[in-house]
């Protein structure tokens, strides 16, 4: 339940008071931070890890997917985003954002994000706070206040006239008591979750070599004696080519339970020494391959979300829809990994997927609600619009929401979950935020034009 301000609360020390409040800092509380500081908020950022970036950090996902149309090189997000990808080109750790355009995904390394995130967040003036965890709101007559922190520095609480909650699982808005839901309607379940595994000491191969070994990793899923959800070893979703980056692993749970957290990070860092034991014994140049580094957080695809003013649907997705407050675009596809848990051969939640009825969701005949391969994408150099109305909670004012835990549907999510897209949606509610306090209204509130025409001033497509 929330943190009501209460005499015990009140005497929390506090260590900051600010415009705005952004809880965590990963693909949408990033750019909702520095957003929110250009345009004139005092900002700090909360962030549980030593570094910024969240899933493209902590969990090593890569690249960064959505920022062209569908099945298009035509860029639908940039702002922030290009602005990001250009300073780590400059390092040399990601293509020009030209040469991104005409890739699936933006490639890029890990430590040269974290990097341009720390000189973006600093050059914007916000006051950021590393190593500190969110553990409460404080609300009062509908309103959130702040929110209660624990650091090395114990609890305190950090005071704003908005938050914006970049949790990825919606932890201050569920707090906040605003309402919130979880995974599919038929049981709850979310997409499954897993780990980038970097995989070091690997030989130079060619096609037909990396071809070969995908596919005796194939016979291994097929006899049992691994378990991934795909063979493709060989990947390279960064800039260096020295490892293969593959993401391989799949485990089901609930992303907000601590336990299931904990089984997660231990089964898959199991299978990641198993398959490596596999390739030093069974595959002729893997002998000193060693597992150069597992993402320190696994990856979570879905989790809570809010109850908004709208709630993005898979028919949006599909039909690449068009809103009069959109503040985003989006392209990438209803992207549903199996809330099982199940591995090779089953890979999305399709009407195709080869357990058919001897699934849960298809003996439950709920398989009426699935959707075919074919059905799964937007159409064709296209994309669809996140309003804004998916970033503004239900019930609970001065509160906004960014990156993974906006309101939508458990297919809509799917699509939107993508960090292209959370970055686009991030710079959206800094912005909001920032307008929210220079007019004295709260983020409910703001001019939806003004704020689109200040998006597009910055650069942003909307």
């Amino acid at each position: 339940m929330a943190q009501k301000i209460t005499e015990p609360a009140r005497e929390l020390p506090v260590v900051t008071e600010a415009d705005v409040v952004v809880a965590g800092g990963g693909p949408g509380g990033l750019p909702a931070a520095i957003a929110a500081a250009r345009h004139g908020a005092r900002v700090v950022l909360i962030e549980r890890y030593g570094f910024l970036g969240g899933l493209a950090t902590a969990g090593l996902v890569a690249p960064i997917l959505g920022h062209t149309a569908s099945h298009s090189t035509t860029p639908i997000v940039e702002g922030l985003l290009k602005e990001v990808t250009e300073r780590m080109h400059a390092l040399g750790g990601a293509p020009t954002w030209e040469e991104a355009c005409q890739e699936w995904g933006i490639r890029f390394d890990a430590e040269a994000f974290k990097y341009v995130a720390d000189e973006m967040v600093q050059e914007a003036g916000v006051d950021l706070l590393l190593h500190t965890f969110v553990a409460d709101a404080i609300v009062e007559d509908g309103r959130i206040k702040g929110v209660i922190i624990e650091s090395k520095s114990g609890r305190q609480a950090v005071l704003g006239r908005v938050v914006i909650d970049a949790t990825g699982d919606a932890d201050v808005a569920f707090r906040a008591g605003a309402p919130t839901k979880q995974g599919r309607p038929f049981d709850g379940r979310v997409q499954s979750m897993g780990s980038f595994i970097h995989l070091g000491g690997v030989p130079n191969l060619n096609e037909a070599e990396r071809s070969a070994i995908v596919e005796k990793i194939r016979q291994a899923m097929e006899e049992g004696r691994l378990q991934f959800y795909n063979p493709n070893l060989a990947s390279i979703n960064t800039m260096q080519r020295d490892f293969f980056s593959p993401n391989m692993t799949r485990w089901a749970g609930d992303p907000t339970n601590v336990r299931d957290l904990t089984q997660a990070e231990l089964g898959i860092r199991r299978e990641a020494w198993k398959l490596l034991q596999f390739l030093r014994e069974e595959v002729p140049g893997f002998e000193g391959a060693y597992l150069r580094l597992i993402s320190p957080q696994i990856g979570v695809r879905e989790s809570r979300q809010i109850v908004g003013e709208y709630t993005l649907t898979g028919q949006d997705v599909q039909e690449g829809r068009k809103f009069g407050d959109a503040i985003a675009r989006g392209s990438w596809w209803i992207d549903i990994h199996c809330p099982m848990g199940l591995t090779y051969p089953v890979h999305l939640c399709v009407v195709e997927c080869p357990r058919q009825e001897r699934c849960p969701f298809w003996a439950a005949e709920h398989d009426k609600s699935m959707i075919a391969q074919d059905d799964l994408y937007p159409p064709d150099d296209d994309w669809y619009e996140i309003p804004y109305r998916c970033l503004v909670p239900r019930e609970v004012d001065n509160l906004l929401v960014a990156g993974r835990c906006i309101s939508a549907t458990h297919e809509g999510m799917a699509g939107a979950r993508v960090m292209g897209t959370c970055m686009a949606i991030g710079q959206a509610a800094g912005t909001a935020a920032a307008l929210a306090v220079h007019g004295g209204i709260t983020p409910r509130d703001v001019d939806v034009d003004e704020l689109r025409r200040t998006l597009q001033a910055d650069g942003a497509l909307v």
